[in-house]
């Protein structure tokens, strides 16, 4: 009678099976403690264990920093590919030089261990010494290098078309730093189409490409937007999962990879949702690099194809409205006007423009507006104004408290190019919501479209509108440090 198997041989087994198994076996090995799971690591895995088997040849991972992103798609999913098919050959590009380096000694390390060789018998050619160049004594190779850099004399997988023989495997091409360096972002993009293909020994061979979101026009946007011509399958895990939500229609070259996470953190024993929060304080970088969806910081901030512009009847019911005001300094021709703004804030989420009013008025009739548009709303449950604390808003915040009104004082401790790039992630998300026909819409339109935060053309009604959408939606650090204490929003 045969014996059942053991705890070690059964691990074994599924190590032999899946990615994620892999990485689990191996990881108290290289790291002296078990790997800590979250439920994303398992989606990954399935995912690349298709890439192993045949089944996606083109494949993009979007997801946080610090999900262990490198580690799954880079080391292991190497690694075990070595498993597989000793004689594989893989090309390894990431942002610099000495971090490729890092992430082939790992596999390299990874694969001459003792736990390793229990699953595979996989010898490295003892006259490999470089770290970013080395070959296994069954054919197999790695070549590691900088994503801008020379990829010459190599080429990833080999001309059989019938079993898995390696894979291009490109992790973070674009430092954070140079995402606002269009010289950069375009030398890398042009990468996708010179270089990377032809290192391929056939069409066939995988392309990997894992990374966080940096910029509308980065190395997955150019790819999702048909750099290539190719449709990439996209497996897209922000920080917050919502099943519900579309998938963005400009990404015409990428195919959803569907999972079964379900709504709320991707992984809550990195960042609960408290902690999320915490993270929303810098809204384009929780945009781009958590949530996946990056604007562009270029040119005109405000990405008008994400406004939920609503019609009479379609307002979401509303837990309680606020006023914004943003008074001029001068009142002639050629200067600025004074607006007022009323927000409601939606029980679903969204900030709502209600109404709005703007005129070049003196002193006088400012307040007098002010009242009037206060009066005009009295029958909703409005929670105050709050004004800049500047020239003519000083005197308007003084006149109004004398008059009853709940006024309060806001300083603006950033520059209108800082606000900007906090306030857009939250238009282009669709979670600012603007009517499409009151007598203010077609001069707000045009000043959204042109607004680079560098003060070209008009900007009276976007100022307040920033306001309101870092007071209700969370931008400058939820108005911490903005002049209105926390406990009193």
């Amino acid at each position: 009678m045969n014996a059942l198997p053991t705890k070690h041989e059964i691990q074994k087994e599924w190590a032999r099976r899946s990615n994620l198994s892999f990485a689990r076996y191996h990881f108290p090995a290289r790291e002296g403690m078990p790997l800590i799971e979250g439920p994303h690591h398992r989606i990954i895995g399935q995912t690349l264990d298709r890439v192993h088997a045949g089944e996606i040849s083109r494949l993009i991972i979007t997801l946080p920093p610090g999900y262990t992103k490198t580690e799954m798609a880079v080391v292991n999913f190497i690694a075990r590919g070595f498993m597989l098919n000793p004689a594989a050959r893989f090309i390894h590009a990431t942002f610099s030089d000495d971090l490729a380096r890092e992430n082939s000694d790992k596999i390299k390390s990874l694969i001459e261990l003792p736990e390793f060789g229990e699953l595979a018998s996989v010898g490295i050619k003892s006259d490999t010494s470089a770290k970013d160049r080395w070959k296994t004594v069954q054919g197999g190779g790695m070549l590691a290098k900088a994503a801008g850099g020379p990829i010459t004399g190599f080429r990833a997988g080999y001309m059989d078309k019938d079993k898995f023989t390696g894979a291009l495997v490109v992790d973070d091409p674009l430092k954070p730093d140079d995402a606002f360096s269009p010289t950069k972002r375009a030398s890398v993009n042009k990468r996708a189409t010179n270089t990377f293909r032809s290192r391929l020994a056939h069409d066939r061979v995988p392309i990997v490409v894992i990374m966080q979101r940096l910029h509308s026009d980065d190395f997955v946007g150019h790819l999702l937007t048909g750099g290539t011509g190719e449709i990439w399958d996209h497996l897209d895990l922000p920080v917050i999962i919502d099943q519900s939500a579309d998938y963005p229609k400009e990404w015409t070259h990428g195919r959803r990879v569907p999972h079964d996470l379900p709504d709320g953190p991707l992984w809550t024993e990195k960042h609960s949702a408290e902690e999320i929060e915490v993270i929303k304080a810098d809204a384009y970088t929780f945009a781009s690099q958590y949530m996946q969806r990056p604007v562009s910081a270029e040119g005109a901030l405000f990405d008008m194809s994400g406004v939920h512009w609503y019609k009479p009847g379609e307002e979401p019911e509303i837990d309680y409205y606020r006023m914004y005001a943003d008074t001029a300094q001068k009142t002639g021709e050629r200067n600025d006007y004074s607006v007022i703004e009323l927000w409601g804030k939606a029980k679903s989420g969204p900030a709502v423009l209600v109404d709005l009013v703007r005129g070049k008025w003196e002193a006088p009739d400012l307040e007098k507006n002010a009242l009037a548009f206060w009066a005009k709303h009295k029958g909703k449950i409005v929670r105050g104004l709050r004004v800049e604390d500047k020239v003519s808003g000083t005197g308007l915040i003084q006149s109004l408290k004398r008059k009853g009104i709940p006024v309060e004082g806001i300083q603006r401790d950033r520059d209108k190019y800082t606000r900007g790039l906090d306030a857009a992630p939250w238009v282009a998300t669709g979670q600012v919501w603007l009517p499409t026909d009151a007598p203010f819409t077609e001069s707000l339109r045009y000043e959204m479209q042109t607004f680079d935060g560098l003060g070209t053309g008009f900007d009276d009604q976007i100022d307040p509108m920033m306001d309101a959408i870092a007071d209700m939606l969370g931008g400058y650090g939820s108005f911490v440090g903005f002049g209105i204490p926390k406990g009193r929003r």
